[in-house]
């Protein structure tokens, strides 16, 4: 058995619940790992950690409620089969779907509610580009953005040397894949 601290393991694969409980915070960690993996009471800890019981058992549910966290997701296309499509790929990832949004107005309603740290937008809405409603987003909050559309030289026309990611319609779903985890993983 290993004398390391818990701080310097290092776990293979870059995901899984090794990686998630070393994204908390020290003490937090610290709190996980005496109640879920060595079994202490919430008293026991507290004792340990020099806190009350209550604020063990707060840090506690909030450590699991932070690991169990799923990136979310916006869809921006106004083709409801497409979006249904995009949607289910992005659930077999074990991704969240923060919503389907048709045009800006639904799309900054549910990035109020739910801050998506991934974009999957179409570039020809009914009103107005992906990109103008992927603009209005970013006045908000940042998130990467993938474009798919049936224009993508429009897309690349309009971003010039802007780094975005643009798939072009009919989508491949690997291509999608590859495209949501690289950017999940930057």
């Amino acid at each position: 058995m290993s004398s390391a601290p818990l701080a310097e393991v290092r776990f293979s694969g870059g995901c899984g619940i090794g990686t998630e409980l070393l994204k908390l915070p020290h003490q937090r960690r610290q709190i996980v790992a005496l109640r879920a993996v060595m079994g202490f009471s919430y008293g026991d800890v507290g004792e340990i950690m020099g806190m009350t019981e209550a604020a063990v058992r707060r840090a506690y549910v909030s450590s699991l409620l932070e690991m169990r966290a799923k990136p979310a997701v916006l869809i921006i296309e106004d083709e409801a089969m497409i979006a249904l499509d995009l949607q289910k790929i992005i659930k077999t990832l074990g991704l969240s779907v923060a919503g389907i949004a048709k045009n800006r107005e639904e799309a900054l309603r549910i990035v109020g509610l739910s801050h998506p740290k991934l974009i999957v937008a179409d570039y020809r809405l009914r009103d107005e580009t992906g990109i103008d409603v992927v603009n209005a987003i970013r006045e908000q909050i940042h998130a990467d953005v993938i474009y798919i559309t049936a224009h993508p030289e429009a897309v690349t026309e309009q971003l010039g040397a802007a780094s975005e990611v643009v798939l072009s319609k009919p989508f491949n779903a690997r291509a999608l894949v590859a495209a949501v985890q690289s950017k999940l993983a930057a």
